[in-house]
């Protein structure tokens, strides 16, 4: 009974929303034939009454998006309509389902949970995953930079030349360059640096950032010292996975004792405390 009040209630807010959305879109479309412009047609209504879920988290939701891999931006204008749409959808079959009151509660907690928590969840994970995964091909970069400063590019050139030149390899890395290589055009190449450190903040990214701005500074050829780089950035990747394998030895003995050591003390025991229940039973 609860459960039917509680997604009731739910439909109620829903219903309230799309009755004040389509008043204020009467209204609007009622000035807009007063002033004579023209109304959209059926489809692009419903599509702009689509995408007015969420309206004021848009900007937050697209950086969400770019950060954990998603470049389409219109992509951000449903997001909010389909997580309503698809929790309705399983209230509605939790509440229409044949089982017990306190299933039906626990399938609705889950099924909210899991509509509004789980994709920002995922979003959170899968920009976490693109930042490490990017980070580990600076080095890459790093040396084809280097090619290119040698033939007589500039920075921003080779910045703009990689950015076409690794779009169909990877899009990831190609984003990234892409969009510091426009920054560096509008706001100059220092701003954008700082900018790559803030989207990827990685101490591989920051120590590329730190010494090219340090080298530009000074004057300096910078051909070099992205090969220096590029080198040190790949000895401490090795460190690194090395360090975990060194890991591995102690976080297997976890599992080694819970599953061999115990069972085996077990069948070792086993037979002489039977034996002795037996003996003491007689």
């Amino acid at each position: 009974m609860m459960l039917l009040i509680a997604v009731t209630v739910f439909f109620g807010c829903i219903l309230v929303v799309i009755a004040e959305s389509l008043r204020v879109e009467r209204r609007r479309q009622k000035m807009d034939s007063l002033v004579g412009i023209q109304t959209k047609s059926g489809t692009a209504k419903i599509k702009h009454f689509m995408v007015r879920f969420g309206k004021e988290h848009r900007k937050e939701l697209e950086q969400k998006l770019i950060e954990a891999g998603y470049y389409n931006k219109e992509w951000a204008k449903y997001y909010f309509p389909l997580k309503f749409l698809i929790l309705a959808v399983l209230l509605a079959l939790v509440a229409f389902s044949d089982i017990s009151s306190t299933n039906k509660l626990l399938s609705a907690l889950l099924s909210l949970v899991g509509v509004i928590v789980v994709p920002d969840l995922v979003l959170s994970l899968r920009s976490k995953m693109l930042i490490g995964r990017t980070s580990a091909k600076l080095p890459y970069l790093l040396d084809m930079m280097s090619v290119c400063v040698q033939t007589g590019m500039t920075i921003e050139a080779s910045l703009a030349y990689l950015a076409d030149e690794l779009e169909m390899f990877d899009k990831d890395l190609c984003y990234q360059i892409r969009r510091t290589s426009d920054a560096a055009r509008i706001h100059g190449l220092e701003k954008a640096l700082n900018d790559l450190g803030q989207r990827l903040p990685t101490p591989a990214v920051r120590s590329f950032v730190l010494t090219v701005i340090q080298n530009l500074q000074y004057g300096t050829s910078v051909a070099q010292v992205m090969s220096d780089l590029a080198e040190d950035i790949r000895k401490v990747q090795i460190l690194t996975v090395e360090e975990k394998v060194g890991k591995l030895a102690a976080k297997m003995s976890v599992p080694l004792i819970l599953f061999i050591m115990f069972p085996i003390v077990v069948l070792i025991l086993a037979p002489g405390i039977m034996q002795m229940s037996i003996s003491l039973g007689s």
